[in-house]
């Protein structure tokens, strides 16, 4: 009411503004004359007539005398950013194209108004008056332009709207200088909507509307237009402006279409919103599509709104589409896509504007503006094309008579978008161009149903029809399409009425429930029989279901036979062509694989045979773990794997050798198997091939494959299974093989070809028991040649798939023979003649068979009694082997030992052969020696290097044997030089001072009596030194370990050496000191002080020798020997001079 008031008012004051301006005008145009020399005549009035002012020249021309339009633009606030660029591009886009030229250009004033208090109204006064503009391009907004478009009336200037909407803007007799550019206008998609409803056959239609002013106004117009085009509105149904689905539902009018109507057009005043909130409701109430049909003409102010299962993120909110779902949605052709974008971002590059620039959500606003001005000058230049006066352009109502029927190409129309191209109809209205949009649910975009086209009519007055003479053309872009039965669209009444009241079932309900019944009934007897069916089938013992094995594809496969031992894998070359798989927990099995098309029907002998299948138990027969069938249209017979292969794969391996042994064991185990085949209730084998025979970790001949041909056959022939054969001569994963045939004995043949032929109704011929197993024997003569010869009883050369194709078909029959060049023992020649004879009573039986090829083939028990008994062979020879093979390590051992005990101290090589590393050692107590052959070098020089070597393995072959006698351990020799040490590696007390005393004694003694064997003459002697202290001692190297000395007491053990003297020993003071202290018969002379490197002046002693010295042997040294000593140091050194000898054995050999 407030903003009624407030509009009233504003219209009071420009009226008054108007009538002031006007008066102004009247007094100009009586006084303004030049001179006032121009008056009016006696007794005619100025004129005043309000189309005498609007027309007037003033502001038509600029001061070179062309044609300058001012044309008034009149925004709205906060709409359209840069609205002035457009109309710039526009401008420029009609000079382009010649419309406007020098002679004839538009200068375009713009403002804003469409605020809360009609500022456009006051802005149009404004620009008319003072700015002497001589068209309007607006207001935005439906209210300014209501009252903009009358003041344009009286003034009489053409005024173009490109976004009002409302339906009384088409009454041109209130506006007869006003022209609409915008497509959608309420009235243009009434008469879309129209279109479509008569298109299908709607004529009963409800309303479904909210309470408001803009929601009365689409009402009123859309009724107006049902009126006259005969569309009936059965039903009118408003809610609250601001209901939602809770609200709708709560109202129960709802319950009123129902009742009233199935096509329902909904107008809300809030269009997106609004339906979202309907459609909830209707859903919620089961009013689904099928039976009713929901149009919702996309009423929309101003932008192009984005669909309402459309995001803020653009995202798809898929639980608003589903609501929408199957509704038709009218609107213009491109308004759910944005093939509009492109070309209009396109055009506004020369204007310097990007997408950013301008709203792209209201495109439409931006494109209707371009086109109003482009409008205005086509129709300004056809008036003064056709007139040649200027002062016609001032003329509204004849710019507005040149804008009817006008058709021209928009701003995006050269782009080839049908929205792009304009259409003015009769009452200079864009005349509508639409499309019917159908929500599918099962897309992610609407589709496009119907498209609707105006086409002009002839001889017709639209202002005199209130029409835009126009006949819109629906033309179907989907048919069949609706979520119906029949596919059709709905009727806009059922036929039994919205109530039913029309239709009467109670017959119909009565005769289909007892048909339903019955239905019931024998459908309920067809699925109990199923089900006992089943329950029978599943009990039965060799059922599997295939949820129960677990496929082994080709690379597992590898890693299982991978873990397996190197005996097993002599076949595994073949195992990848085979059909594996787990059964149960870790059974590993082997399969066939059969093409099942309809259910396999077991009769009683099926069942009975395939249960003793399951139960056979012998060493030469394959254990069948069961079948698989009515599953994944595949029948699956299970077997157990055996890790060596096929019979067939050891046969054709070239690098198997087979020996008699092999000949036999493998033929023994095919007839024990056939025996118990036989004896048994199964009766016969009936597949017997050799992939049939399979073989087992042992070596030994399993049969598989046994009973189950001849339900295979008959279920072949009821087509309730296909047995396909090889796709390839390589493919060996099934029972059946490219040369099956080749093993089945000629009445077989001819039996199965009769069964072939036989009709469906008529019995299957089935052959005895006897002979299958003489069909079997047939089979085994082929197994036994193949066995025994590696090849098929056939001619070199015969092609064998000519051959298999004969057999096949019966054109040729071909008998197995054994060539003349294969040498083989006569009986049994004539024994495997008398398998493939072709009368089957002649053939021998297995007992006569088994008797033959024991004797011939002399067979002593199953391949492993053979090998078994070998390997004991080989046991004993071994044992023997092993025996002498352990005395020769035993004795090699021993040598090493000793070898080892000579390079290094026991104690360290029991640790490095223990593998223990040995750390080093600090000894606080030991004594060093070391010596050195006097006149070494000049000996060298005189002697070849053989008499050299001689000399040195001599003389320290003789230390090393007296040494071995004493607590002491030689360390090394380098060249002459002789180093000895006690006390270490193995601590001793004071003893080693002693040890190294009576060594160094006897050093001298041996060297005394030693002869040079190239110098007999020549006596050897050495310098001998030695000290007593701590030293440290350590194994050094790895490749060659080598048990060292460090310390002081070696460098100064071997300083007492080098300033030793011939044939003396040298020691140290403390030495001396020790050797007396603890050994008082020993006998030292001082040799006095004498400069040692590195320590300076040092008191050094002779070893003389010891008190207890035999005077049976003057002047020698006697060393006592530990070997012989008594108690005490007495008896340490000897009693008598026996007991001094040294007895060493001459090491050069010759004789003294």
């Amino acid at each position: 009411m407030r903003t009624k008031k407030a509009f009233l008012l504003l219209t009071f004051n420009v009226l008054i503004y108007l009538a002031a301006c006007q008066e102004t005008e009247r007094i100009l145009a009586n006084n303004g004359t030049e001179d006032n020399e121009i008056t009016t005549s006696k007794g005619v009035s100025p004129n005043t007539n309000p189309l005498f002012l609007s027309n007037s020249t003033a502001g038509l021309y600029d001061s070179k005398g062309r044609i300058r339009l001012t044309i008034g633009h009149i925004g709205a606030i906060g709409a359209l950013r840069n609205d002035v660029k457009i109309l710039e591009v526009s401008h420029k886009a009609l000079q382009a194209e010649g419309i406007l030229d020098d002679d004839l250009d538009v200068e375009i004033i713009s403002q804003t108004g469409c605020g809360e208090s009609y500022e456009g109204v006051a802005v149009a006064a404004d620009m008319y008056h003072l700015q002497k503009v001589k068209a309007f391009i607006g207001p935005y907004c439906n209210a300014e332009m209501d009252a903009v478009a009358r003041m344009a009336a009286f003034w009489n200037i053409p005024i173009i709207g490109y976004m009002a909407a409302s339906n009384n803007l088409a009454d041109k007799n209130a506006y007869p200088t006003l022209a609409r550019i915008s497509l959608r206008t309420t009235n243009s998609i009434a008469e879309a909507t129209c279109a479509m409803l008569r298109h299908y056959g709607w004529n009963k239609v409800a309303i479904i509307t909210n309470t408001g002013i803009l929601a009365y106004d689409r009402v009123l117009s859309f009724e107006e237009v049902f009126h006259q085009r005969g569309i009936n509105v059965v039903k009118k149904i408003m809610f609250d402006e601001f209901a939602d689905s809770k609200a709708m539902i709560a109202s129960g009018l709802l319950n009123d279409i129902k009742n009233s109507a199935r096509i329902v057009v909904c107008l809300f005043s809030n269009t997106r919103e609004s339906s979202r909130e309907f459609l909830t409701a209707a859903n919620t109430q089961g009013m689904n599509v099928n039976e009713y049909g929901y149009v919702f003409p996309w009423l929309q102010d101003g932008g192009k709104d984005a669909s309402p299962w459309t995001g803020a993120d653009g995202s798809m909110l898929q639980k608003v589409k589903d609501q929408y779902a199957n509704a038709i949605i009218i609107d213009d052709v491109n308004s759910f896509d944005n093939t509009i974008v492109g070309p209009f971002i396109e055009r506004i590059k020369d204007v310097g504007l990007t997408e950013a620039d301008v709203d792209i959500a209201n495109i439409y606003g931006y494109l209707y503006l371009f086109d109003a001005l482009k409008l205005y000058a086509i129709a300004a230049r056809k008036v003064l094309n056709e007139t040649g006066k200027a002062e016609n352009l001032l003329n509204g109502r004849m710019m507005w008579q040149n804008m009817r029927k006008l058709k021209f190409v928009g701003m995006v129309g050269a782009s080839g978008i049908a929205s792009g191209q304009v259409s003015m109809d009769d009452r200079a209205e864009r005349a509508p161009l639409y499309r019917g949009f159908f929500v599918s649910p099962n897309s992610d975009s609407v589709l496009p149903m119907v498209h609707m086209e105006p086409t002009m009519l002839d001889n017709c007055d639209g202002i005199a029809n209130k029409s835009g003479c126009y006949e819109i053309v629906v033309t179907d872009i989907m048919r069949d399409f609706w979520p119906s039965v029949d596919r059709k669209m709905p009727k806009d009444e059922p036929d039994c009425g919205y109530r039913n009241e029309r239709c009467d079932y109670t017959l119909i309900i009565i005769g289909a429930a007892l048909i339903l019944l019955f239905i019931v009934a024998a459908v309920s007897a067809f699925f109990a029989q199923k089900i006992l069916e089943k329950r029978a089938l599943d009990k039965l013992p060799f059922r599997i279901y295939r949820d129960d094995l677990q496929f082994i594809d080709e690379e597992q496969l590898k890693s299982m036979l991978s873990l397996g031992s190197t005996r097993t894998k002599m076949s595994n070359m073949n195992y990848g062509s085979r059909n594996h798989a787990i059964v149960g927990t870790n059974t590993h099995a082997i399969y066939h694989k059969y093409v099942q098309r309809r259910p396999i029907v077991f009769n009683r002998a099926d069942k009975t045979l395939i249960q003793l299948m399951k139960a056979a138990v012998h060493d030469n027969i394959n254990p069948f773990l069961g079948m698989v069938w009515n599953e994944r249209e595949e029948m699956l017979l299970v077997w157990k794997f055996c890790s060596r292969g096929t019979l067939q794969d050891i046969i054709y391996n070239e690098s198997i050798q087979l020996d008699t042994k092999f000949h036999g064991a493998f033929i023994r185990d095919i007839l024990a198997g056939l025996e118990y085949l036989h004896a048994s209730q199964i009766g016969y084998h009936g597949s017997l091939t050799p992939w049939s025979c399979l073989i087992d970790r042992n070596w030994m001949i399993k049969l598989t494959d046994y009973g189950i041909a001849d339900p295979l056959e008959r279920w072949e022939k009821s087509q309730s299974i296909s047995r396909d054969g090889l796709t390839s001569d390589d493919d060996k994963s099934q029972a059946t093989q490219a040369t099956s045939i080749l093993y089945e004995s000629p009445e077989m043949l001819k039996n199965r070809e009769k069964n072939r032929v036989r009709r469906v109704d008529q019995d299957w011929m089935r052959q005895t028991q006897t002979r299958r197993q003489l069909g079997d024997v047939y089979a085994f003569g082929l197994v036994m040649y193949e066995i025994i010869f590696r090849a098929l009883p056939f001619p070199e050369g015969t092609n064998q798939s000519e051959l298999v194709e004969w057999l096949r078909d019966g054109s040729k029959v071909v008998k197995p023979t054994i060539p003349q060049n294969k040498v083989l023992n006569m009986d049994l020649s004539a024994l495997i003649q008398d398998c493939w004879n072709t009368t089957p009573e002649m053939r021998p039986s297995l007992r006569r068979i088994k008797l033959n090829v024991e004797t011939y083939l002399n067979i002593k028990g199953s391949l492993v009694d053979q090998m078994t008994r070998m390997m004991e062979q080989y046991a004993n020879n071994l044992e023997k082997l092993v025996a002498e093979r352990t005395g020769m390590l035993e004795e090699a051992n021993q040598r090493a030992d000793r070898l080892l005990s000579q390079l290094l101290p026991a104690y360290v090589a029991n640790e490095l052969k223990l593998g223990r590393p040995v750390p080093p050692k600090t000894f606080t107590s030991s004594t060093v020696l070391f010596s050195d052959i006097v006149g070494f070098t000049e000996m060298c020089q005189n002697a070849s290097p053989l008499e050299v070597v001689a000399v040195l393995n001599g003389i320290f072959d003789g230390f090393d044997q007296f040494i071995a006698r004493k607590d002491a351990y030689k360390v090394e020799t380098i060249g002459d030089a002789y180093m000895v040490v006690s006390g270490v590696p193995e601590e001793n007390g004071h003893r080693h001072i002693n040890e190294i005393a009576s060594i160094a004694l006897d050093v001298h003694k041996f060297l005394s009596e030693f002869i040079v064997p190239h110098k007999r003459d020549t006596k050897v002697q050495c310098r001998l030194g030695f000290h007593t202290g701590p030293v440290a001692a350590a194994v050094v190297g790895l490749n060659a370990p080598r048990y060292c000395l460090f310390g002081d007491t070696v460098n100064m053990a071997s300083r007492m050496e080098s300033n030793s003297e011939p044939g003396k020993t040298q020691i140290s003071e403390t030495a001396k000191n020790l050797l007396l202290k603890e050994y008082p018969d020993y006998i030292c002379e001082q040799r006095g002080e004498i400069p040692i490197k590195g320590k300076g002046l040092c008191m050094t002693y002779w070893l003389m020798g010891t008190k207890s010295e035999g005077s049976g042997r003057s002047g020698a040294y006697l060393a006592p020997s530990m070997k012989s000593a008594g108690t005490g140091f007495t008896g340490m050194l000897g009693n008598s001079a026996n007991d001094y000898s040294l007895n060493l054995k001459n090491p050069t050999g010759l004789q003294r």
